[in-house]
């Protein structure tokens, strides 16, 4: 009896924490929603061609690229808390520099800036996250935590949206900036006394190549596991990017953008605690399988339909394959990396999520502008279409 007690506390206890862990990175994810249905037109403001539209957004993920792997590394020694509440403080600061900015180059700083910060937020959320599950609930645990963050991108994009086309593309920054604070008093009462125990010298823990190496010596799983997190964020970059723009073609206003961003996370929201648990039970990979089965499948049509009814359809039906993929890669990957670097290989597998959303708009960029937007959404489907094929050989 005082065993299944003590069980019961420790439960409760794990329950507290993902729960005000999770609402703390809920308010992140608003904020970050809120901005994205008024995003794109913001970055149009500045310059006129759709690739230029895709550099300047690419800028946020290519300074992330490099430091990533780092960055998880120093959370292993430094702690998940300390390197949240220094990001999110300097980002709420940030957001508000977008607010008052008219200029490209400082545009472009900002950028830069925004891509640090952001980096710092991810790895440090999803290595907090890795420390804190245990194995038999890990797709569990992180698909309720991914359901959150969902719930953020899915309210805050309809929230500015509405604002954006009311009032000012440029308000929704103010708020996400209010967001922002929200969170950080949230996680200013969260413990984080954990020992991440990462050995490495100083040196090796700044290596730009060291974490990749060792990440990516880990198996022929991880590798796969890389591609598949690089094709979906491809996919996610261009649906944030130009999927919007595709609209505002097609003569909808911001508030559908919004409303249409919102619709696809909904099964995000929906799906993504059933697919964990599905995939402790009958196995991660078989889940993941699926999802991106439905991807290559649904994603090309998507450019050639131009209804509203149609296009919510097609996206309710794509971002059910993401529900599959999303968490279930991320638990994967905590099933095979050791704890004791569960920040530095976060941010290297954070690195392989960036890439994605590098390549994403810069090759759908080049796309729309040599063939239009009906074509915009074909490269996504194709790598979906090939990580199958990919996964194929592996277990021939």
């Amino acid at each position: 009896m005082k065993g299944w007690v003590m069980r019961a506390r420790e439960n409760e206890g794990l329950f507290f924490t993902v729960l005000l862990f999770s609402i703390a990175i809920f308010l992140f994810c608003l904020a970050q929603g809120a901005v994205s249905a008024v995003y794109p037109s913001y970055l149009k403001s500045f310059v006129l061609k759709a690739h230029l539209v895709g550099l300047l957004a690419a800028l946020v993920y290519i300074i992330q690229l490099p430091v990533s792997g780092p960055v998880g590394a120093l959370s292993d020694t430094t702690g998940r808390k300390k390197l949240l509440i220094v990001s999110l403080s300097a980002f709420a600061g940030v957001e508000v520099l977008y607010f008052i900015n008219h200029h490209l180059i400082a545009l472009i700083l900002l950028q830069l800036l925004v891509g640090l910060l952001m980096v710092t937020v991810f790895v440090s959320s999803e290595a907090f996250i890795r420390d804190i599950s245990p194995p038999e609930k890990r797709g569990e645990i992180r698909s309720f935590f991914g359901t959150w963050v969902t719930a953020g991108y899915l309210i805050g994009p309809v929230i500015g949206g509405w604002i954006g086309n009311t009032y000012s593309i440029r308000i929704p920054f103010l708020l996400s900036a209010a967001f922002m604070l929200l969170s950080l008093l949230l996680l200013s009462g969260l413990r984080d006394d954990r020992s991440h125990g990462n050995k490495a010298s100083m040196r090796d823990r700044v290596s730009l190549l060291g974490p990749v190496r060792r990440f990516f010596s880990l198996g022929e799983e991880i590798c796969y596991l890389s591609l598949s997190a690089i094709v979906l964020y491809f996919w996610y970059a261009t649906k944030w990017i130009y999927a919007p723009l595709y609209l505002l073609h097609l003569g909808y206003d911001l508030s559908i953008v919004g409303i249409w961003l919102g619709a696809s996370l909904l099964p995000l929201i929906i799906l993504q605690i059933p697919a964990g648990i599905l995939g402790d039970r009958i196995g991660k990979d078989r889940v993941i399988m699926g999802g991106i089965i439905i991807s290559s499948i649904f994603i090309a049509p998507l450019g050639f339909i131009s209804s509203l009814n149609g296009l919510i359809l097609a996206i309710l039906i794509i971002s059910s394959g993401s529900a599959m993929i999303e968490p279930l890669i991320n638990a994967r990957i905590t099933d095979i990396i050791p704890k004791e670097s569960y920040g530095e290989y976060s941010g290297v597998f954070e690195g392989t999520k960036i890439l994605g959303c590098i390549l994403g708009p810069v090759v759908t960029g080049f796309i729309v502008e040599l063939a239009g937007f009906r074509y915009a959404f074909v490269p996504s489907a194709i790598l979906f279409f090939l990580l199958i094929v990919g996964r194929g050989r592996i277990w021939a």
